[in-house]
């Protein structure tokens, strides 16, 4: 984890390692998407030539190349954990915003893979059963599955240019212009990767006769072919131009692949067979530099990223220096209160919303969306107040208490009514409300307060749906002044309004409606 805050936390590694170990993982990681993806590219087109040409079942390759399919796909997954939490680690901050910039995709991913996992399996399972019906599953399937690499290349995109995060954002959380072309050319890129890998792995492994071979060594050289044009596109659409290092892991790379052309073209016109032992390092020639080319231009933008960040911490730390000690002498403290007696668990668990006044102007309050209540103007009863502490108020930041047990949370209510005389009913209402007003203030209860609140107090089936809910007036009220106030200035966060426009004789006769519905106890 970086360095970023005040709780410093090392990593568990010097960088270089787990630079080292990232490369190293994904390299392997990235042989198995290879071959996933190009088992599933050459499966659905020899499954789709062979229903076109009526190939008998024995002389099809389509089941046989499927049948690698699951081994490829499981090691890839598995191989993939490694340099996922590496990367999470190494570079915590570029990849999470990658991730945060395009969260709907990332969710998308275990949709696809599941889509895609099922449906090749029931493909491989049943392939010479319903034609038609698995032609459509192994196209959803292959559909699927290659939405993944596009994902996970948008987010590497996207976390490689820091410089682009803004733009990103002003533009719907979407890759747009010169990033999007990028993207595209460097998702390509992947595909005809693996379509090389694929072909190659097939031609050794899945192949019975010659005719097979040389259809694998087309599906080698339109890959490798793909490869050059799309390396080439991509290598322009460079943001940045590459140094001098990563230029000479692309030269290598090259090298790799025209040697490769090479080999295929000599042995085209012959029926001898590649060999492995050659074909084999000369993929990995080609995919180790073209790798590292990837990781050197991935490192000119992370870490000079990772370095403004730590200059930030520590600066952020330097200016916490003063207050670490007195926090951790606080925190002491605190380890040693016994939370026996109401007035503790008041200061130290409800003070910080509701306010040492029990106002309702705590520390914490201006950062609720729902303020919280002014404890000492509730007037309620013992057993509503227990399950308001029990059971907390759905929708608000108001928590349960459980871990209190039944005499803490008794001692809180006595403190609470002690002080505060939560527990007493409602006073009278302070003026005196004229007989048309009280009419009008009825007249209004019914036909708009209790839409919500329930002739009855109790809240109507309206309000059943509200988080939180209305109030049940008969066992919860408020002292005359607050609920003057609620009335007339509306409760924010809530489906309570303003009826403020309202005469104040008349708000008063709504104040003394609601408090006369709270049950004698």
């Amino acid at each position: 984890m970086n360095s970023l805050f005040d709780i410093m936390l090392s990593k568990p590694l010097p960088d270089a390692w787990l630079r080292g170990l990232l490369f190293a993982s994904f390299t392997l990681h990235m042989v198995f998407v290879l071959l996933t993806l190009g088992t599933a590219i050459l499966s659905v087109y020899y499954f789709i030539d062979a229903r076109w040409t009526g190939k008998p079942k024995e002389l099809r390759m389509d089941k046989r190349i499927l049948k690698t399919f699951m081994a490829h796909k499981s090691l890839a997954v598995v191989l993939g954990v490694a340099p996922l939490l590496l990367i999470q680690i190494g570079f915590t901050v570029p990849f999470f915003t990658g991730v945060n910039l395009l969260a709907p995709l990332w969710m998308l991913i275990i949709v696809f893979l599941i889509v895609a996992f099922l449906s090749f399996d029931t493909l491989g399972h049943k392939i010479n059963v319903h034609p038609y019906l698995h032609m459509v599953f192994g196209i959803i399937a292959l559909v699927s599955l290659l939405a993944v690499p596009a994902i996970f290349v948008a987010i590497l995109v996207t976390a490689e240019n820091p410089e682009k995060w803004l733009t990103i954002i002003s533009s719907g959380h979407k890759l747009r212009g010169s990033l999007a072309l990028h993207w595209l050319f460097r998702y390509l890129h992947v595909l005809g990767a693996a379509v090389v890998f694929g072909a190659a792995f097939h031609y050794f492994f899945s192949t019975k006769d010659e005719a097979e071979k040389r259809s694998l060594l087309k599906w080698i050289v339109v890959g490798i072919l793909l490869q050059i044009i799309l390396g080439i596109t991509l290598y322009s659409s460079l943001l940045e131009k590459p140094d001098y290092i990563t230029n000479a892991s692309l030269f290598i790379g090259v090298v790799g692949v025209a040697l490769l052309l090479w080999i295929i073209y000599l042995n085209m016109g012959k029926k001898s067979t590649l060999d492995i032992r050659t074909v084999l390092p000369l993929l990995m020639l080609i995919l180790i530099p073209m790798l590292l080319a990837r990781q050197f231009i991935q490192y000119k933008k992370f870490l000079p990223l990772e370095k403004q960040l730590q200059t930030n911490a520590q600066a952020y730390q330097k200016q916490l220096q003063p207050y670490s000690q007195e926090a951790l002498d606080r925190y002491k403290d605190d380890l040693k209160v016994v939370y026996d007696n109401g007035e503790t668990i008041y200061s130290k668990s409800c003070a910080f919303c509701h306010g040492e006044k029990a106002d309702g102007i705590g520390p914490e309050a201006k950062n609720l969306a729902i303020p919280p209540e002014d404890i000492s103007a509730i007037r309620t009863t013992r057993t509503h107040l227990h399950k308001i502490l029990v059971e907390g108020v759905s929708g608000s930041a108001m928590p349960y208490f459980t871990f209190f047990d039944r005499d803490k949370l008794n001692s809180l209510m006595d403190y609470m009514d002690r002080r505060y005389h939560v527990l007493s009913p409602p006073e009278a209402v302070p003026v005196s409300v004229s007989k048309p007003a009280m009419e009008q203030a009825n007249s209004i209860y019914s036909q708009t307060c209790a839409g919500c609140h329930g002739m009855d107090g109790k809240g109507s089936k309206l309000s059943q749906g509200f988080k939180p809910r209305p109030p049940d007036f008969t066992v919860y009220s408020l002292s005359p002044k607050r609920a003057f106030e609620v009335i007339s200035n509306s409760y924010p966060g809530t489906m309570m309004p303003a009826f403020g426009s309202l005469s104040e004789e008349v708000r008063w006769g709504l104040v003394k409606i609601v408090n006369e519905k709270r049950a004698v106890p």
